[in-house]
């Protein structure tokens, strides 16, 4: 089987789907496991799957440590803030065998969150260079829609925190509704982090937590795209049905995935594993044989 094994009619809407959020919460896993296990899949018969490695820009130093000769797609998570985006970015931009790829940035939960759109877009404006992509992660609270749209004004993207280790970091599908509706009507590409561990909605056993799944939201954003209400939005975002979300997603011809793709553009995920195995148990992936 080719590297490159996504050779389905799903091909466009998957293609780097998963950003490696290894060293992430709940995987955690050190730097240096993350990095290898990442260099395996990369050339794996689903690296096509596969998108950037997440960073911390606490750990990048580390990260160059242990990087070797390989080129990597990196996207840094600017945990220092805005202060210390130019010295990272820097950092990042000068060592050959990292390729910048993207700028994850939150904006804080207080204070007024357009200025701190405003203060955010501006730090991003002197610092990156022009290909590398920025998404801004907009918290839930009142004053998100206004941010949203300052950003997406900017050509930057936005970013939602699907989950976490608690049940309050789980939109309900109203919010991912709107948030998905308010991106396709600004024109903002988007990413999800966290809680997206499988393919189609469902509660967790375990903690008792409603998962959102990564194909309702693609579906969800499909039919946005198509003019589609939030309510209707909703219905795709509550769909538990894996059988009723893979038939939708066999029949979206190449164009429509695209389009989609161009509005959700990647979300980060611990795994790799779990989202190849739902989607090669859904047949939206050809599994691999021995």
């Amino acid at each position: 089987m080719s590297t490159d094994s996504l050779d389905n009619p799903a091909n466009p809407l998957l293609r780097r789907l998963v950003d490696d959020a290894g060293v992430f919460p709940p995987g955690d896993l050190p730097l240096s496991k993350a990095l290898h296990l990442h260099r395996i899949n990369r050339t794996g018969p689903y690296s096509a799957l596969l998108g950037r490695f997440l960073c911390r820009a606490s750990q990048l130093d580390e990260l160059r440590e242990l990087v070797g000769d390989d080129r990597l797609a990196l996207g840094l998570i600017m945990d220092t803030g805005i202060a210390g985006l130019p010295e990272t970015v820097a950092r990042a931009v000068e060592d050959s065998r990292l390729s910048l790829e993207a700028v994850e940035i939150p904006l804080p939960s207080e204070g007024d969150l357009s200025e701190s759109a405003h203060a955010t877009l501006h730090a991003l404006q002197r610092t990156l260079p022009q290909e590398v992509a920025a998404f801004v992660e907009i918290p839930r609270v009142p004053g998100w829609r206004n941010a949203l749209a300052l950003v997406a004004a900017r050509g930057r993207g936005v970013k939602l925190r699907t989950g976490g280790l608690v049940a309050d970091a789980f939109p309900t599908e109203r919010e991912v509704a709107d948030f998905v509706k308010a991106c396709v009507v600004e024109g903002a590409a988007f990413k999800c982090t966290a809680g997206l561990h499988h393919a189609v909605r469902h509660t967790d056993e375990t903690t008792g937590f409603e998962h959102h799944g990564f194909l309702n939201i693609l579906l969800a954003t499909c039919e946005a795209v198509r003019g589609a209400s939030v309510p209707e939005l909703i219905e795709v975002l509550a769909e538990r049905d894996p059988a009723e979300l893979a038939d939708r997603v066999r029949a979206l011809d190449a164009r429509a995935a695209e389009t989609c793709r161009g509005y959700f553009v990647a979300y980060g995920s611990c795994s790799f594993t779990e989202p190849v195995d739902d989607l090669t148990g859904l047949g939206l992936l050809e599994k691999e044989t021995a």
